[in-house]
C-alpha cells in the first residue's frame, strides 16, 4: 500500500460524495455513456481517450463533433495510438475519457494516475471515468483483468482527493422496454431491499476548478 496517499483525505472526500450524491439507487439513470460524454465536449476540444481499444469513439466524433481534436492512448501494442504513456502526453486537453480502464488498475496507481490527468487538464476541463457498478457484481466480476472494484462513492472520493470536482454520477442502463419495466418499476423495490442494482456501469464526470482549490492545493503537495 502506498504511505503517500492520505487515506483521511480520501475518505473524507468519500463522505463527502455520500452526502451529496446519496445511495447509488438515488443516482440519475443515462441510457449511454456517449450521452454523458456529449454534455462535456465543446465544438474545438481537444479530447484524450484513455484505454481507446479500436478507437470507435473517434468514429463517433467524427461524426457528430467534427472540429474536435482526438488522441488516443492505449498499451496494446498492436493498436494504433497516439500515445502509450501518460506520462508522454504534454499537450494542454479540455477533456479526457477513461471508459472501463480504471477497475484495472492497482488501488496504489490511482492517485499518481489522477493527478496526471488532473495535470494535463485546463482550468474547466472535463475527465469523465465510467467503470462497473459494484451493486451489480457480475459486471466486475466476469472479467480477469479487473484488479479493483470501485463503488461510486469511492472512486468520487479518489477523484475529489486529486484536486478535480466531482459534478455528477450516473448508472448506465437500457434494456427493451418490458425488460426496462419490470426491473425499473415492478421490482425496482426488490433490488433496492437486497442492495443489488440493475445497472451495469458507473459513469462519473468532473472537472478542474477554474482557480485552485484546497483539496487541489492538497494534492500538488
Amino acid at each position: 500500500m502506498c504511505k503517500d496517499i492520505s487515506w483521511s483525505a480520501i475518505y473524507a472526500a468519500r463522505r463527502g460524495a455520500q452526502a451529496k450524491f446519496g445511495r447509488v439507487f438515488q443516482l440519475p439513470i443515462a441510457r449511454r455513456v456517449r450521452e454523458v460524454l456529449a454534455t462535456c465536449i465543446t465544438a474545438d476540444a481537444r479530447v484524450l481517450e484513455i484505454g481507446a481499444g479500436d478507437r470507435h469513439l473517434a468514429q463517433w466524433l467524427a461524426r457528430t463533433k467534427p472540429h474536435v481534436s482526438y488522441r488516443s492512448l492505449d498499451i496494446d501494442p498492436e493498436g494504433q495510438h497516439d500515445y502509450r504513456d501518460l506520462a508522454d502526453v504534454t499537450e494542454s486537453l479540455e477533456c479526457v475519457f477513461a471508459l472501463e480502464v480504471v477497475e484495472h488498475l492497482a488501488l496504489e496507481q490511482v492517485p499518481p494516475w489522477l493527478a496526471q490527468i488532473r495535470a494535463r487538464l485546463v482550468p474547466g476541463g472535463w475527465l469523465v471515468l465510467s467503470t462497473p457498478n459494484t451493486y451489480y457484481p457480475p459486471a466486475f466480476l466476469r472479467d480477469a483483468t479487473h484488479r479493483t472494484p470501485w463503488c461510486y462513492d469511492e472512486l468520487a472520493g479518489f477523484v475529489a482527493a486529486s484536486g478535480l470536482e466531482v459534478e455528477r454520477i450516473f448508472r448506465i442502463y437500457h434494456d427493451p422496454i418490458h425488460r426496462a419495466f419490470l426491473r425499473r418499476y415492478a421490482f425496482g423495490w426488490l433490488f433496492r431491499l437486497i442492495g443489488i442494482d440493475f445497472a451495469r456501469q458507473i459513469v462519473l464526470v468532473a472537472r478542474r476548478p477554474l482557480t485552485a482549490t484546497g483539496s487541489e492545493n492538497t494534492a500538488r503537495a
